[in-house]
Parts: structure tokens; sequence; C-alpha cells
């Protein structure tokens, strides 16, 4: 039986996220890392609301509605780290860094519930370098690198918000995406050569394992050549020509010894009225046009499971 799945939702989400291709590729971890973040208590910080001053920086505090802010000023401009607290419960709402009036440094978001910290952003002189995500349990889920024209540069990683398993990496190079890396159970489960978008031939494998499960190869941002599709044991299950993202000519269903189990041909994407299947003493069979019709829009997908329905 052939088990295919179509992952782009998965590759659309991709394209959202990414380390510098021309840095050093960054220590590939199956495992969120834990980060420990400590920020100074309510109570270490506020001290009665007062302003002071320490040397040249003037601390100013001051309360709203709904929080308490403590923000500290040289020359009239933000100089340090400010700090927001929730009115009502008094648990950290953020962390700014700045300097000369402009974000330098870490900005560091707590929700306001619980006070863990969600994401970080580094800057420097009020650019975005980098940013990051975390879980509840203070693992980073989430990384992405950026240019000082605020492009994606560099490897984005992914690790599942729940588990921490590492879900995809991504390389790009000042906002262009390059390569493409999704991972199953610590293993590659698709691997894509990019530029902007689908170039080349794209492989997915079997989770969790090294077993190719399809390849197929894109020129253009469409698909070019045939495509292939395998079963778990290795066994070549399917193959299907595309010409500019539209299937063209042959496409097959094989057996497990590699006899052919279903023959028909495309044209602008529509099948023929031609079309035969093959029994497993060989013996063979046209297929009418409306079942044929049928088969062709499921095809490549779960032919097995499709003839035994009708």
């Amino acid at each position: 039986m052939i088990k295919v799945l179509w992952l782009l939702p998965v590759i659309l989400l991709l394209w959202l996220d990414g380390c510098s291709t021309s840095q050093p590729e960054p220590k590939l971890l199956l495992q969120a890392p834990r980060t420990e973040v400590h920020p100074p208590s309510f109570e270490m910080m506020w001290r009665d609301g007062q302003t002071e001053t320490k040397g040249d920086i003037r601390i100013v505090r001051s309360e709203s509605r709904y929080s308490y802010d403590i923000i500290p000023e040289k020359s009239s401009k933000k100089e340090g780290t400010a700090y927001r607290y929730d009115r009502a419960s008094r648990k950290i709402l953020s962390e700014v860094d700045y300097k000369n009036g402009l974000r330098d440094g870490w900005t560091r978001r707590y929700s306001p519930e619980g006070g863990w910290l969600y994401k970080a952003t580094l800057y420097r002189q009020g650019a975005r370098q980098k940013v990051e995500e975390y879980n509840q349990k203070g693992e980073r889920v989430h990384i992405t690198p950026y240019d000082s024209g605020g492009e994606k540069h560099g490897v984005e990683v992914r690790y599942s918000y729940t588990s921490g398993a590492l879900r995809y990496r991504v390389n790009y190079d000042h906002g262009t995406a390059k390569r493409v890396v999704v991972y199953c159970k610590g293993k590659p489960s698709i691997t894509m050569v990019l530029d902007g978008c689908r170039n080349g031939v794209e492989k997915a494998y079997h989770c969790g394992t090294t077993i190719l499960k399809r390849e197929t190869p894109y020129r253009s941002c469409k698909k070019n050549g045939v495509e292939k599709g395998y079963d778990e044991a290795g066994y070549l299950r399917y193959s299907v020509s595309y010409r500019d993202g539209l299937k063209e000519g042959p496409a097959r269903v094989y057996y497990p010894d590699g006899r052919v189990e279903y023959a028909l041909t495309y044209h602008h994407d529509k099948p023929d009225e031609l079309g035969w299947h093959y029994d497993p003493s060989g013996k063979k069979e046209r297929i009418d046009y409306d079942t044929l019709t049928h088969f062709a829009e499921r095809f490549p997908k779960g032919f097995a499971n499709w003839w035994q329905a009708l």
C-alpha cells in the first residue's frame, strides 16, 4: 500500500523563519536546551516607588492602571535595563536593555499569568539581531537570527513546544531561504534545497529512519521531472512525471517486486482515457474512464485502499 503524505502546509510554515549561511553551522541539538533566567523580584526593584539617582543615572519609578515601570535615564534618554511589572500579580512583564535611548541588548517578555519567560529579542543599536522563544519549562524552542537590515539571516531552529524535540532547521541568506531540513524522531524526514523557493531534488524519509519515502525534482519552484515514492522496505511503489508543476507523461504504480500494477498517462494534469490495471499474475485489464478519473484524482495517494473501496 502506498501512503504518501503531502507536506505543503508544513513546508509553507517553514518560510516563516532562519542562522547565517556565511557563518559556521550551529551544533545540531535534537532536544531544546533549557535556559535559566532569574529576573529581579518586584520587591527588590520597586523600593516604595521612589525616583533615585545613581551617579549620572536617574531611575524613574512610576505606576499606571495596569503596571509598575522602572526606567533608568541618562541625559533624558533611556540607559540601562528598564523593568515592567504587572500591577495585579506583581509578576514581571518585561526587561528591556537600553543604550543612549536605543534598545541595545536583550528585550525579554514574560507571561503576566505566571511570570515565565516566553520571548527574548537581542538588539544592537536599535536593530533586531535574534529572536528566541521559550516554553513554560524554560526550554528555548525557537531561534531566528537576523542581519543588520532586519532580514532573516543564518540558521533558524524550531523545537516542539511540548516535547522539546527538534522539528526543523532553515538556512537563510539575507532573507532568502536556501535549505530546509524537517526532522521526525531525531532524523531528517524532509530535505530540500531552495533559492527562495524549491529548486533541486526534495527528499522525504520514513519517520525516524534513513529509508527514502519520496523524491521530487523541482526547477524554478515547480515540479519538473519524475517523482518517485517508496515503501518502508525501500521498494519503489509509484512514479509520476511532471512538467512545470503539472502531471505530464507516464504514471505508474508498482508491486513490491517491481512489476507494474497500474499504468496511465497524463497531459496537462489530466489523465488520458486509456489506463490499465495488472493483477499479480500479470493479467491486464482496462480501467473505464469514470473509474480512471476518480483514480487519477487520488494519485499518488493510497492506490490499494482506493481500489478496494470501489
